[in-house]
């Protein structure tokens, strides 16, 4: 089965070309990241999709703990609304503070570490997808 690979480039259809395809794999995880990089209320057809991370993102007095429970919580029901394919879904999150390269040289930054597992239930195959970005201006603590 072929999925539309997202971010979707019009470009091709406006000249009556064939969309860009992914496996099911690709396309969970390119749902997952959007998930991910969505702020709640963003999405003008559902305020629900998009994680409450973002809501928080230059909260300098939010403890790590805090922060990485909000992502596990959000990301819980996010996926259990919007990407049915996948069952048995475990959550890991680090919060960290690390260096980031900028103009003037590096900076403090907190950077969310993610792996999402489970199984894809259609075909009871494992899935794995992780990723990492970094939030907010500036860490002080």
């Amino acid at each position: 089965m072929e999925y539309l690979k997202l971010p979707v480039r019009f470009a091709s259809l406006f000249q009556q070309k064939k969309l860009e395809s992914c496996n099911m794999k690709e396309s969970i995880s390119r749902n997952i990241h959007l998930l991910i990089t969505s702020q709640l209320g963003e999405n003008k057809q559902d305020y629900n999709y998009g994680c409450q991370l973002w809501d928080h993102d230059y909260d300098i007095h939010m403890s790590d703990d805090s922060r990485r429970e909000i992502v596990i919580s959000s990301l819980k029901k996010l996926l259990a609304n919007y990407e049915k394919r996948l069952g048995s879904v475990a959550i890991d999150v680090k919060v960290k503070q690390m260096e980031a390269r900028v103009k003037s040289g590096f900076q403090l930054r907190r950077r969310i570490e993610l792996i999402i597992t489970g199984n894809i239930k259609r075909v009871n195959e494992p899935f794995r997808f992780q990723t990492a970005f970094f939030i907010g201006p500036m860490s002080f603590d």
